[in-house]
Protein backbone atom coordinates (compact mmCIF):
# COMPACT_ATOMS: atom_id res chain seq x y z
CA UNK A 1 0.00 0.00 0.00
CA UNK A 2 1.06 3.38 -1.26
CA UNK A 3 2.23 5.86 2.13
CA UNK A 4 1.69 9.43 1.24
CA UNK A 5 5.16 11.26 2.02
CA UNK A 6 3.57 13.65 4.57
CA UNK A 7 2.91 10.75 6.58
CA UNK A 8 4.91 9.49 8.99
CA UNK A 9 6.56 6.18 6.55
CA UNK A 10 7.86 3.81 9.54
CA UNK A 11 5.08 1.50 10.16
CA UNK A 12 5.17 -2.30 10.98
CA UNK A 13 4.49 -4.80 8.64
CA UNK A 14 0.81 -5.05 8.22
CA UNK A 15 0.02 -2.04 9.91
CA UNK A 16 -2.00 0.94 8.58
CA UNK A 17 -0.64 4.51 9.19
CA UNK A 18 -3.08 5.85 11.92
CA UNK A 19 -3.96 9.16 10.36
CA UNK A 20 -5.93 10.40 13.18
CA UNK A 21 -3.17 10.31 15.96
CA UNK A 22 -0.81 11.63 13.69
CA UNK A 23 -3.08 14.53 13.38
CA UNK A 24 -3.83 15.38 16.82
CA UNK A 25 -0.28 14.85 17.76
CA UNK A 26 0.27 17.86 15.24
CA UNK A 27 -2.85 20.02 16.35
CA UNK A 28 -0.99 19.73 20.22
CA UNK A 29 2.05 20.60 18.61
CA UNK A 30 0.15 23.74 16.84
CA UNK A 31 -1.49 24.71 20.45
CA UNK A 32 1.93 24.61 22.55
CA UNK A 33 3.52 26.47 19.83
CA UNK A 34 1.15 29.14 19.70
CA UNK A 35 0.64 29.06 23.76
CA UNK A 36 4.81 29.76 23.68
CA UNK A 37 4.38 32.74 21.49
CA UNK A 38 1.71 34.13 23.73
CA UNK A 39 3.50 33.87 26.49
CA UNK A 40 6.68 34.99 24.62
CA UNK A 41 4.16 38.42 24.16
CA UNK A 42 3.59 39.09 27.05
CA UNK A 43 6.92 38.54 28.38
CA UNK A 44 8.32 40.99 25.74
CA UNK A 45 5.23 43.70 26.91
CA UNK A 46 6.76 43.17 30.95
CA UNK A 47 9.87 44.10 29.82
CA UNK A 48 8.64 47.00 27.84
CA UNK A 49 6.68 48.07 30.90
CA UNK A 50 9.58 47.16 33.36
CA UNK A 51 11.80 49.51 30.83
CA UNK A 52 8.96 52.31 30.63
CA UNK A 53 9.30 51.76 34.61
CA UNK A 54 13.13 52.10 35.29
CA UNK A 55 14.08 55.03 32.82
CA UNK A 56 10.64 56.85 34.47
CA UNK A 57 10.71 60.43 34.24
CA UNK A 58 10.64 63.17 36.81
CA UNK A 59 9.42 66.39 36.91
CA UNK A 60 10.65 69.09 38.63
CA UNK A 61 10.03 72.04 40.18
CA UNK A 62 10.70 74.46 37.78
CA UNK A 63 9.15 72.05 35.45
CA UNK A 64 5.58 72.33 36.84
CA UNK A 65 5.70 76.13 37.07
CA UNK A 66 6.92 76.67 33.39
CA UNK A 67 3.82 74.69 32.20
CA UNK A 68 1.45 77.23 33.68
CA UNK A 69 1.85 80.09 31.05
CA UNK A 70 1.71 76.83 27.93
CA UNK A 71 -1.82 75.62 29.89
CA UNK A 72 -3.43 79.21 30.00
CA UNK A 73 -2.42 80.03 25.85
CA UNK A 74 -3.56 76.28 24.92
CA UNK A 75 -7.16 77.41 27.09
CA UNK A 76 -7.16 80.39 24.50
CA UNK A 77 -6.25 78.42 21.50
CA UNK A 78 -9.15 76.17 22.48
CA UNK A 79 -11.69 78.80 23.04
CA UNK A 80 -10.51 80.19 20.12
CA UNK A 81 -11.36 76.86 17.83
CA UNK A 82 -14.85 75.87 19.42
CA UNK A 83 -15.94 79.41 19.52
CA UNK A 84 -16.92 79.42 16.10
CA UNK A 85 -19.63 81.22 14.66
CA UNK A 86 -21.65 78.55 13.06
CA UNK A 87 -21.74 76.56 16.29
CA UNK A 88 -23.60 76.08 19.07
CA UNK A 89 -22.22 74.92 22.43
CA UNK A 90 -19.17 72.28 23.72
CA UNK A 91 -18.23 70.28 26.32
CA UNK A 92 -14.65 69.01 27.64
CA UNK A 93 -13.90 67.13 30.50
CA UNK A 94 -10.65 64.96 31.46
CA UNK A 95 -8.16 63.51 33.67
CA UNK A 96 -4.85 62.10 33.57
CA UNK A 97 -4.21 58.75 35.12
CA UNK A 98 -0.53 56.97 35.40
CA UNK A 99 -0.90 53.23 34.94
CA UNK A 100 2.49 52.87 36.81
CA UNK A 101 3.31 54.53 39.96
CA UNK A 102 6.59 55.30 39.74
CA UNK A 103 6.65 57.04 36.62
CA UNK A 104 6.19 60.25 37.97
CA UNK A 105 8.23 60.53 40.91
CA UNK A 106 8.99 64.71 41.95
CA UNK A 107 13.03 64.93 41.38
CA UNK A 108 14.12 67.88 43.79
CA UNK A 109 17.61 68.91 45.18
CA UNK A 110 16.41 66.88 48.25
CA UNK A 111 16.15 63.81 46.13
CA UNK A 112 13.57 61.99 44.57
CA UNK A 113 10.27 62.17 46.61
CA UNK A 114 7.03 59.38 45.27
CA UNK A 115 3.92 60.94 44.40
CA UNK A 116 1.41 61.83 41.91
CA UNK A 117 1.71 64.21 39.06
CA UNK A 118 -2.10 65.06 37.36
CA UNK A 119 -3.73 67.04 35.05
CA UNK A 120 -7.68 67.46 35.43
CA UNK A 121 -9.54 69.86 33.39
CA UNK A 122 -12.90 70.92 33.08
CA UNK A 123 -15.27 73.04 30.21
CA UNK A 124 -17.80 74.16 28.15
CA UNK A 125 -19.10 77.09 25.72
CA UNK A 126 -22.47 77.28 25.43
CA UNK A 127 -25.08 79.86 23.42
CA UNK A 128 -28.56 80.85 23.59
CA UNK A 129 -29.60 78.65 20.95
CA UNK A 130 -27.31 75.63 22.18
CA UNK A 131 -29.69 72.81 20.56
CA UNK A 132 -29.81 74.50 16.86
CA UNK A 133 -33.53 74.36 17.34
CA UNK A 134 -33.71 78.43 17.60
CA UNK A 135 -32.84 80.90 15.50
CA UNK A 136 -31.20 80.01 12.05
CA UNK A 137 -30.36 84.32 11.12
CA UNK A 138 -29.40 86.92 13.88
CA UNK A 139 -27.13 87.92 16.83
CA UNK A 140 -26.03 84.70 19.38
CA UNK A 141 -24.94 85.36 22.75
CA UNK A 142 -22.20 82.63 24.23
CA UNK A 143 -20.81 82.24 27.51
CA UNK A 144 -18.09 80.06 28.23
CA UNK A 145 -15.57 78.52 30.80
CA UNK A 146 -12.51 76.93 30.94
CA UNK A 147 -10.67 75.10 34.07
CA UNK A 148 -7.51 73.47 34.58
CA UNK A 149 -6.00 71.85 37.92
CA UNK A 150 -2.05 70.69 37.47
CA UNK A 151 0.72 69.47 39.53
CA UNK A 152 2.19 67.09 41.70
CA UNK A 153 0.93 65.95 45.00
CA UNK A 154 2.39 63.22 47.66
CA UNK A 155 -1.12 61.14 47.34
CA UNK A 156 -3.23 60.09 44.65
CA UNK A 157 -6.77 61.49 44.74
CA UNK A 158 -10.02 62.70 42.45
CA UNK A 159 -11.46 66.05 43.98
CA UNK A 160 -9.85 67.36 47.00
CA UNK A 161 -5.66 66.97 46.68
CA UNK A 162 -3.37 66.11 49.58
CA UNK A 163 -0.98 69.34 49.99
CA UNK A 164 1.89 67.12 51.54
CA UNK A 165 5.56 68.55 52.01
CA UNK A 166 6.30 69.19 48.64
CA UNK A 167 2.87 69.37 46.72
CA UNK A 168 2.83 71.92 44.14
CA UNK A 169 -0.87 72.98 42.86
CA UNK A 170 -1.14 74.90 39.78
CA UNK A 171 -4.88 76.46 38.14
CA UNK A 172 -5.31 78.11 35.25
CA UNK A 173 -9.02 79.16 34.41
CA UNK A 174 -10.45 81.32 31.22
CA UNK A 175 -13.91 83.14 31.22
CA UNK A 176 -15.30 84.71 28.21
CA UNK A 177 -18.45 86.11 26.40
CA UNK A 178 -19.16 85.87 22.49
CA UNK A 179 -21.44 87.50 20.76
CA UNK A 180 -21.94 86.26 17.14
CA UNK A 181 -23.97 86.32 13.58
CA UNK A 182 -24.00 82.68 12.05
CA UNK A 183 -25.16 84.26 8.66
CA UNK A 184 -22.48 86.42 8.31
CA UNK A 185 -19.87 84.22 9.79
CA UNK A 186 -18.50 86.72 12.41
CA UNK A 187 -17.83 86.48 15.81
CA UNK A 188 -16.94 88.50 18.96
CA UNK A 189 -15.43 87.72 22.34
CA UNK A 190 -13.82 88.75 25.20
CA UNK A 191 -12.93 87.75 28.51
CA UNK A 192 -10.52 87.09 31.61
CA UNK A 193 -7.79 84.66 32.36
CA UNK A 194 -6.88 84.07 36.28
CA UNK A 195 -3.89 81.68 36.69
CA UNK A 196 -3.33 80.76 40.56
CA UNK A 197 0.82 79.40 40.53
CA UNK A 198 3.30 80.66 42.37
CA UNK A 199 1.84 84.10 41.85
CA UNK A 200 -1.30 85.13 41.12
CA UNK A 201 -2.16 86.95 37.98
CA UNK A 202 -5.16 88.21 36.29
CA UNK A 203 -5.25 88.67 32.10
CA UNK A 204 -7.95 89.65 29.68
CA UNK A 205 -8.31 88.67 26.07
CA UNK A 206 -10.41 89.42 22.87
CA UNK A 207 -11.81 87.35 19.70
CA UNK A 208 -12.58 88.43 16.42
CA UNK A 209 -13.91 85.36 13.89
CA UNK A 210 -14.73 86.29 10.33
CA UNK A 211 -15.29 82.85 8.05
CA UNK A 212 -11.56 81.41 7.76
CA UNK A 213 -10.10 84.18 9.44
CA UNK A 214 -9.07 84.51 13.60
CA UNK A 215 -7.43 86.83 15.69
CA UNK A 216 -6.89 86.37 19.67
CA UNK A 217 -4.67 89.48 21.47
CA UNK A 218 -4.08 88.88 25.26
CA UNK A 219 -2.91 91.17 27.68
CA UNK A 220 -1.77 91.91 31.19
CA UNK A 221 -1.70 94.93 33.22
CA UNK A 222 -1.93 97.01 29.56
CA UNK A 223 1.07 94.78 28.30
CA UNK A 224 0.46 92.61 25.43
CA UNK A 225 1.57 88.94 25.67
CA UNK A 226 0.80 87.27 22.84
CA UNK A 227 -0.94 87.38 19.24
CA UNK A 228 -2.69 83.79 18.42
CA UNK A 229 -4.03 84.05 14.41
CA UNK A 230 -5.76 81.22 12.69
CA UNK A 231 -5.61 80.95 8.64
CA UNK A 232 -8.13 77.98 8.53
CA UNK A 233 -8.25 77.94 4.42
CA UNK A 234 -9.08 74.30 4.60
CA UNK A 235 -13.18 73.36 3.30
CA UNK A 236 -15.27 72.26 6.19
CA UNK A 237 -18.92 71.30 5.77
CA UNK A 238 -19.11 72.33 9.57
CA UNK A 239 -18.76 75.52 8.62
CA UNK A 240 -21.15 75.48 5.55
CA UNK A 241 -18.20 75.10 2.80
CA UNK A 242 -19.13 72.36 0.00
CA UNK A 243 -16.56 69.20 -0.90
CA UNK A 244 -14.15 70.37 -3.30
CA UNK A 245 -10.34 70.96 -3.96
CA UNK A 246 -9.73 72.91 -1.65
CA UNK A 247 -10.18 70.39 1.17
CA UNK A 248 -6.81 70.06 0.92
CA UNK A 249 -5.57 73.79 1.49
CA UNK A 250 -3.90 73.89 4.74
CA UNK A 251 -4.77 74.85 8.27
CA UNK A 252 -2.07 77.49 10.09
CA UNK A 253 -1.56 78.89 13.27
CA UNK A 254 0.43 81.73 14.46
CA UNK A 255 1.83 82.26 17.37
CA UNK A 256 3.35 86.06 18.24
CA UNK A 257 4.87 86.07 21.55
CA UNK A 258 5.82 89.45 23.41
CA UNK A 259 9.60 88.16 23.98
CA UNK A 260 10.09 88.18 20.33
CA UNK A 261 9.06 84.29 19.74
CA UNK A 262 6.87 82.79 16.93
CA UNK A 263 5.19 80.04 16.91
CA UNK A 264 3.68 78.15 13.88
CA UNK A 265 1.35 74.73 13.84
CA UNK A 266 0.58 73.31 10.44
CA UNK A 267 -2.09 71.00 9.27
CA UNK A 268 -2.21 69.36 6.22
CA UNK A 269 -5.21 67.34 5.33
CA UNK A 270 -3.56 63.89 3.29
CA UNK A 271 -6.24 62.12 2.01
CA UNK A 272 -10.06 62.55 2.16
CA UNK A 273 -9.97 64.14 5.22
CA UNK A 274 -8.68 61.39 7.43
CA UNK A 275 -5.62 61.59 7.03
CA UNK A 276 -3.36 64.15 8.52
CA UNK A 277 0.54 65.64 8.55
CA UNK A 278 0.51 68.25 11.33
CA UNK A 279 3.89 70.22 12.06
CA UNK A 280 4.54 72.66 14.99
CA UNK A 281 7.45 74.67 14.46
CA UNK A 282 8.94 77.30 17.65
CA UNK A 283 11.39 80.13 16.46
CA UNK A 284 12.16 78.46 13.19
CA UNK A 285 13.19 75.29 14.87
CA UNK A 286 10.67 71.92 14.47
CA UNK A 287 9.08 71.21 17.48
CA UNK A 288 6.96 67.88 17.14
CA UNK A 289 5.16 66.26 14.43
CA UNK A 290 2.26 63.90 14.22
CA UNK A 291 0.65 61.85 11.75
CA UNK A 292 -2.82 61.04 12.19
CA UNK A 293 -5.79 58.89 11.21
CA UNK A 294 -9.21 59.76 12.00
CA UNK A 295 -12.03 56.79 10.47
CA UNK A 296 -14.44 59.54 10.69
CA UNK A 297 -13.92 62.72 9.42
CA UNK A 298 -16.05 64.23 12.55
CA UNK A 299 -12.92 62.75 14.69
CA UNK A 300 -15.29 61.73 17.36
CA UNK A 301 -15.31 57.95 16.80
CA UNK A 302 -10.79 57.16 16.86
CA UNK A 303 -7.51 58.58 16.29
CA UNK A 304 -4.68 56.57 15.72
CA UNK A 305 -1.41 58.59 15.88
CA UNK A 306 2.54 58.35 15.96
CA UNK A 307 4.35 61.43 16.64
CA UNK A 308 8.23 62.05 16.95
CA UNK A 309 8.59 65.10 19.80
CA UNK A 310 12.03 66.89 20.00
CA UNK A 311 13.46 68.53 23.38
CA UNK A 312 14.95 71.85 23.87
CA UNK A 313 18.41 69.83 24.07
CA UNK A 314 17.61 67.80 20.57
CA UNK A 315 16.86 64.80 22.35
CA UNK A 316 14.06 63.13 20.18
CA UNK A 317 11.16 60.96 21.33
CA UNK A 318 8.93 58.59 19.44
CA UNK A 319 5.10 57.45 20.56
CA UNK A 320 1.92 57.31 19.68
CA UNK A 321 -1.41 56.71 20.78
CA UNK A 322 -5.00 55.69 20.45
CA UNK A 323 -8.22 58.20 21.29
CA UNK A 324 -11.97 56.74 21.35
CA UNK A 325 -14.69 58.95 22.49
CA UNK A 326 -14.46 58.50 26.50
CA UNK A 327 -10.15 57.19 26.64
CA UNK A 328 -6.65 58.12 25.36
CA UNK A 329 -4.00 55.61 25.80
CA UNK A 330 -0.57 56.58 24.46
CA UNK A 331 3.26 56.38 25.03
CA UNK A 332 5.73 59.20 24.85
CA UNK A 333 3.41 61.64 22.81
CA UNK A 334 3.87 64.71 21.76
CA UNK A 335 0.97 66.20 22.94
CA UNK A 336 2.02 65.23 26.32
CA UNK A 337 5.34 66.45 25.63
CA UNK A 338 3.94 69.47 25.55
CA UNK A 339 0.64 69.83 28.15
CA UNK A 340 1.63 67.22 31.00
CA UNK A 341 4.90 68.37 32.25
CA UNK A 342 7.67 67.42 29.17
CA UNK A 343 6.77 64.06 29.95
CA UNK A 344 8.88 61.43 28.14
CA UNK A 345 9.14 57.41 28.60
CA UNK A 346 5.87 57.11 29.98
CA UNK A 347 2.30 55.58 29.18
CA UNK A 348 -0.31 57.92 29.59
CA UNK A 349 -4.12 56.87 30.48
CA UNK A 350 -6.59 59.90 29.72
CA UNK A 351 -10.51 59.63 30.97
CA UNK A 352 -11.41 62.25 28.38
CA UNK A 353 -14.61 63.66 26.42
CA UNK A 354 -14.88 66.44 23.60
CA UNK A 355 -17.69 67.19 21.62
CA UNK A 356 -19.27 70.39 19.62
CA UNK A 357 -22.97 70.65 18.09
CA UNK A 358 -23.65 72.44 15.05
CA UNK A 359 -27.31 72.74 14.34
CA UNK A 360 -28.43 69.24 14.96
CA UNK A 361 -24.92 68.10 14.19
CA UNK A 362 -22.01 66.75 16.57
CA UNK A 363 -18.39 67.01 16.11
CA UNK A 364 -14.92 66.59 17.78
CA UNK A 365 -12.90 69.94 17.85
CA UNK A 366 -11.23 71.16 14.44
CA UNK A 367 -13.37 68.33 12.86
CA UNK A 368 -14.35 69.34 9.10
CA UNK A 369 -17.32 67.42 9.16
CA UNK A 370 -20.33 66.45 11.59
CA UNK A 371 -21.11 63.41 13.40
CA UNK A 372 -22.53 60.00 10.77
CA UNK A 373 -25.59 59.78 12.77
CA UNK A 374 -29.43 59.86 12.25
CA UNK A 375 -29.35 63.62 13.72
CA UNK A 376 -26.54 64.55 11.76
CA UNK A 377 -26.75 63.00 8.24
CA UNK A 378 -26.63 65.91 5.86
CA UNK A 379 -24.34 68.71 5.49
CA UNK A 380 -24.59 71.86 6.99
CA UNK A 381 -25.26 74.95 4.46
CA UNK A 382 -25.00 78.19 5.03
CA UNK A 383 -27.39 80.08 6.54
CA UNK A 384 -27.64 82.63 4.28
CA UNK A 385 -28.46 80.31 1.66
CA UNK A 386 -31.39 78.62 3.10
CA UNK A 387 -32.82 81.92 3.81
CA UNK A 388 -33.11 82.46 0.15
CA UNK A 389 -34.30 79.07 -0.74
CA UNK A 390 -37.23 80.22 2.21
CA UNK A 391 -37.53 82.95 -0.24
Amino acid sequence: MRVENSLPALHLAGEQPKVGNYFRRKSRYVWRHSQLSTLNFQLMLLCLLFVANVFAWHPTPEIIEEQVPKTAFRQLADFQNFARPEYNAYLTAGLLWLPLPTQSSLETEWGIHRGFAFRQYMGMWITDNFDGQGKKRGLTYGLGWLGERQGWSNEDFLFLPHRGEFSQINQVHTFGLTLADSSKHILFGGGLQYLNAKDESLRWWLLGTWSKFSIMPNFHKGGLQFINTQLYLQARELRGDRSSWQNYLPDLDFSFYSKDSVKIFVSQNLYKQKYYLETSWATGDLAWVALKFYPDPSRLLMALETTVAKSESDKIYFGGGITTPFLRVAYNHASDYEAFFKSHGIWVVEIRLGIGTSGESFFALNAPKAAPSEISSTPVKRPHREFQEEQ
